[in-house]
């Protein structure tokens, strides 16, 4: 029984680092466009809120598709149950 709640530990230890790692490639992504530099998407004639909404969007939808991607390989590499 002991091993059993062990086994459940570390299965939650690769999930909440895996989760960890996704989110900070996003961080990253957001931070690149925090950032004060000139491109096309902060021009206000070319884009606006909406442009930058839909990379916001499709940034987070990536970290969630990322995030299944990395633990559906772990379950079936076997390192989860």
């Amino acid at each position: 029984m002991l091993d059993d709640k062990q086994n459940h530990l570390l299965q939650m230890g690769v999930m909440l680092t895996t989760a960890t790692l996704v989110m900070s490639a996003y961080v990253v992504v957001c931070g690149i466009f925090g950032m004060n530099v000139t491109i096309e998407l902060f021009d206000k004639h070319k884009s606006g809120m909406r442009e930058f909404l839909w990379t916001v969007g499709g940034s987070a939808t990536g970290t969630v598709f990322l995030y299944v991607i990395a633990i559906a390989w772990c379950k079936h590499k076997r390192l989860l149950e």
